[in-house]
């Protein structure tokens, strides 16, 4: 006697599931049926309150507990032959796995994991509330995040997700505080207990150029709510109050390739760092500090010079003392210039 596989019930649930979603959240769902499947399950065509976005999403679906590790809390999509045909596709490819367990689909850029990870075998990404994929998280997530808008997120819903402590959610509730509350004063309160309180691995990039937004730098790049005169007051007077192991910790996230310059990381710290009380004082400790990374106090040196010119050539003396050969250039340079600006 035939059967109808288990397999099979489990493939159909989780496609079942992602095409509610979809249609639930008023998009159209078009599935490719499996003799036609050459790594593509179905299409998406993406509906935003009943407007069509003109714009389509090619995507995977791997239904069952083998493509989940419990343990590790990690979806698996298995590549094998379809490297070349997701990486050249047409469409944005996306990878959503169905947990059986869990009752939920989680999703994965696999264009952008591909390009990040070439010799990988599986596709290998946590499941989180930022890629949780169910109708809500489609309409005020997923979607939003396609079209380049901020997720549709209650300030609530954001505070909760910007104190995990998964990265992909502590930076979509930074990205949703700072874009849609930014005059919420509780907003900085949190990003600088966030700077204060998380280890300097879990502090996402975005945070600090939301903070350099404060007291402002050339390439900042303003669009949707601008802070208020009250709100940057209140926010600068909260950083006016970072100490010495929140600058060491600001200092160790500049990228020693780019180091301090226009458009880095480094730009925005420097121009954090700028604006703490007694900021100064604190970055000659961290300079005098041996037993920290020597590009850490050469970044610290470096901002001391840009804010004080000459006055700060012993500070570059003891430094290059020390055996660090940038500090030397530095010293170099200030004395034939009269001056240090890695932004001219």
């Amino acid at each position: 006697m035939s059967r109808y596989p288990k397999s099979a019930v489990t493939a159909k649930r989780g496609i079942n599931q992602v095409r509610t979603s979809v249609e639930g959240a008023g998009s159209l769902f078009i599935k490719i049926e499996q003799d036609n499947d050459l790594g593509i399950d179905a299409l998406v065509e993406l509906v935003q309150d009943g407007k069509p976005l003109n714009q389509q999403i090619a995507i995977q679906i791997k239904s069952g507990q083998s493509y989940y590790n419990t343990d590790a809390g990690e979806c698996l999509i298995p590549i094998r032959g379809h490297r070349e045909y997701w990486s050249k596709h047409r469409l944005p490819v996306y990878g959503i796995v169905y947990v059986p367990s869990l009752k939920t689909s989680h999703w994965v850029d696999i264009k952008h994991y591909l390009k990040r990870n070439p010799q990988a075998t599986t596709i290998r990404y946590q499941t989180s509330q930022a890629n949780r994929f169910d109708e809500a998280s489609f309409k005020k997530i997923f979607i939003p995040g396609l079209v380049h808008q901020v997720p549709s997120l209650t300030l609530d819903e954001a505070f909760a997700l910007v104190r995990s402590s998964k990265l992909d959610e502590a930076y979509l509730g930074t990205v949703v505080l700072f874009r849609k509350y930014p005059n919420v004063l509780q907003v900085w309160n949190e990003f600088v207990r966030s700077i204060q309180e998380r280890p300097a691995e879990q502090i996402p990039a975005h945070l600090i150029y939301f903070l350099a937004h404060v007291p402002g730098h050339p390439d900042i790049f303003y669009f949707g709510e601008q802070l208020t005169p009250a709100t940057r007051e209140y926010a600068r007077n909260l950083i006016s109050g970072f100490r010495f192991e929140d600058v060491v910790k600001l200092l160790t996230l500049i990228d020693p390739e780019n180091s301090i310059c226009r458009g880095s990381l480094g730009q925005s710290i420097e121009v954090v760092i700028s604006t703490i009380k007694n900021s100064g004082e604190i970055l000659r400790k961290v300079v005098h500090s041996l037993e920290l990374d020597e590009f850490v106090r050469e970044c610290a040196a470096l901002i001391v010079v840009m804010n004080e010119g000459p006055e700060a050539a012993s500070l570059l003396t003891d430094l290059a003392n020390s055996g660090s050969r940038y500090a030397s250039e530095m010293l170099a340079h200030l004395k034939e210039c009269g001056h240090i600006n890695p932004y001219a």
